[in-house]
């Protein structure tokens, strides 16, 4: 009877997660019209829940960009508007001119797709949260464990609400009915909230975790990040130490895993092998997901897609030439003389492509950096055509390097970039057609951010000796040389060459940006934060596309210093209609912006 009930509530619960996986605005359905108040009432149901928003973290990672006005991984936005990379498809699908085409009422499929996951995201937090006092569970530390989790995943999705928008509604509780009376709440209420959540869950969280869930190492972690945005910049120092020392963690120095034995690769190409993300001895994974071929709870049936989000456009041979101006490459299924070029780099289209700054400049002083080197990084001269004559290619270039001066498109068709995370074979679905991108394992934190982030405090707080041996711990591992001093450039340089596709790019540049503000430092400052902040400043020194406002087809690259945050969807401001949503200065609405809430943050621990 027990095993029946149990399988009852596992069925609630699964359906729970389908009903509630469409977007949702701040007004979502209340919880408890899909599922009766004694769902999540003991451990099994809750646990349920926690299984949920861990899936709801996995959506920012998988699938594949170009999915028409759906993008499936909206990640991409935090390299597309950044000093790394900028956006590689064509304008009619992608929005290159943030003036014109980042608006409140447009593209809301695209970037505002991290609106609808962080809002769901905390919808599932604070269920949990609310409903775990209320559980017949009796034994305390278990509901200790269970809400460090829910705070873990509420703060998760706040670090980058308020990164991404600013100020935006605080909603601590379950919403079970009908609410239109949200108002904007202070970005560093928000934070203080945030920090005493967290100070909370790192004293429960467990030390030891399976793969894809949540230990204290990865607590500490988040908290970290949420004290360098407050400005506690020694309490970053403490939480970054404690996970590189008390929970067993180290650095991968060593070769190992699946191609261990392949002396031809090296120990950075080992980290990012499929195989060993998630496998026991890697010391160096905090917090992961999880995407295997077949398994229930993918959020990308069709694999990871990184091959076409990443990889250049390099197969389209209409723009690709020979010099006597014939197609030069394909991606038609093989076999044909030449598919070896499609099974290695796949079916690339490029929604991102990379600046100068990401492709040349941060290796400029890295020396034999074994993240540079052939077995992680691609070097578009490397690339030879790859149509043969069979196919309407040239007899007298096939397999001859591509020459540059014949590409029309080298916005998308002709650029380096890193292999190791972009690359992915296992379970492609397309294998001996296109290939776009198996199934792997993420890393969502990862130790090496955690030494940078420690870097970062050291430098606020001017202690650049230990800020400079934190930046080359990881160059020595990647065998770059030592940096005799750091900058905040370098920690950053660093972390571009170190986290591609791992960290929130725009997301850290923002914060640095309002800490820039909040110190009152070189000029910048929280009063005129929309006319002048770092980041903005950033982008036009780094992304030389931003910078010489350069036109792709007939659409310019064009980014303001408003630009630091992203526009709140219309739908949400009109829909709330007994509070005060505000928008964000530079887009249409501002001008009816209300002073946002100060709350006071509310102790866990009371």
């Amino acid at each position: 009877m027990k095993t029946m009930k149990n399988i009852i509530k596992c069925l609630t619960a699964s359906l729970l997660v389908v009903n509630l996986s469409s977007c949702v605005d701040l007004d979502p359905e209340p919880l408890s019209f899909f599922a009766p108040e004694n769902t999540f009432m003991d451990k099994e149901g809750l646990e349920a829940l926690l299984i949920t928003s861990r899936k709801q973290i996995k959506w920012e990672w998988f699938g594949d960009a170009f999915n028409a006005g759906y993008c499936e991984t909206p990640l991409v936005y935090e390299y597309a508007w950044s000093d790394i990379s900028v956006m590689g498809a064509p304008e009619v699908k992608e929005i290159h001119n943030l003036e014109t085409q980042l608006t409140p009422t447009t593209n809301m499929a695209l970037h505002l797709r991290y609106w609808d996951l962080a809002w769901n995201g905390i919808k599932y937090a604070n269920t949990l949260i609310s409903r775990v006092p209320k559980s017949n569970i009796d034994n305390e530390d278990d509901k200790n464990q269970l809400l460090a989790e829910g705070y873990f995943h509420r703060a998760y999705w706040y670090y980058l609400l308020v990164n991404q928008w600013g100020d935006v509604p605080l909603l601590l509780e379950e919403v079970t009915g009908p609410k239109l009376d949200f108002y904007s709440t202070s970005r560093m209420k928000i934070l203080q909230q945030m920090k005493t959540d967290m100070e909370f869950a790192v004293k429960w969280l467990p030390k030891n975790v399976q793969p894809g869930c949540v230990s204290r190492a990865a607590g500490e972690h988040l908290l970290a990040k949420i004290y360098l945005c407050t400005g506690d910049f020694q309490f970053a120092v403490d939480a970054t130490t404690r996970c590189i020392n008390d929970y067993g963690l180290h650095l991968m120095k060593e070769r190992f895993g699946v191609n261990a034995s392949d002396a031809s690769l090296d120990v950075f190409n080992d980290l990012f092998q499929e195989d060993n993300i998630s496998a026991s001895e890697n010391k160096e994974a905090i917090f992961v997901v999880q995407e295997r071929y077949g398994i229930e709870g993918n959020v990308a049936p069709k694999g990871s897609a990184r091959m076409r989000n990443f990889v250049p456009y390099w197969c389209n041979g209409a723009a690709v030439k020979t010099p006597d101006g014939k197609q030069g490459t394909t991606y038609d299924a093989g076999p044909y003389e030449g598919y070896e070029w499609v099974e290695k780099l796949g079916r690339g289209i490029a929604k991102i492509r990379p600046t100068n700054y990401s492709q040349y400049a941060i290796w400029g002083k890295c020396g034999n950096d074994i993240r540079h080197n052939d077995n992680n990084w691609f070097n578009i001269s490397r690339l030879t055509y790859n149509r043969p004559a069979s196919k309407g290619g040239s007899e007298e270039y096939f397999g001859k390097p591509i020459e540059r001066a014949f590409v029309s498109d080298t916005m998308r068709c002709y650029f380096s970039f890193p292999t190791v995370k972009t690359l992915i074979y296992k379970d492609d679905i397309n294998v001996g057609k296109t290939p776009t991108g198996g199934f792997t394992d993420t890393y969502v934190f990862r130790l090496a951010e955690t030494y940078l982030m420690r870097a970062e405090a050291y430098y606020w707080l001017g202690n650049l000796p230990l800020a400079k041996e934190d930046v080359n711990e990881i160059r020595r591992r990647a065998k770059a040389p030592e940096l005799p001093s750091v900058t905040l450039d370098d920690i950053l340089d660093e972390r571009a060459r170190e986290l591609y596709i791992e960290e929130h790019r725009k997301v850290e540049l923002t914060r640095i940006a309002f800490l820039k503000a909040q110190l009152g430092q070189d000029g910048y400052s929280l009063g005129n934060f929309s006319e002048k902040n770092w980041y903005y400043d950033r982008i036009m020194e780094k992304n030389n596309f931003f910078a010489e406002e350069y036109f792709y087809s007939t659409n310019a690259f064009i980014m303001k210093p408003y630009h630091v945050l992203w526009p709140v969807p219309l739908t949400a401001i009109t829909s709330n209609t007994q509070g005060r949503i505000n928008q964000n200065i530079g887009y249409p609405g501002a001008e009816n912006n209300l002073e946002p809430l100060k709350v006071e943050p509310i102790d866990p621990d009371i």
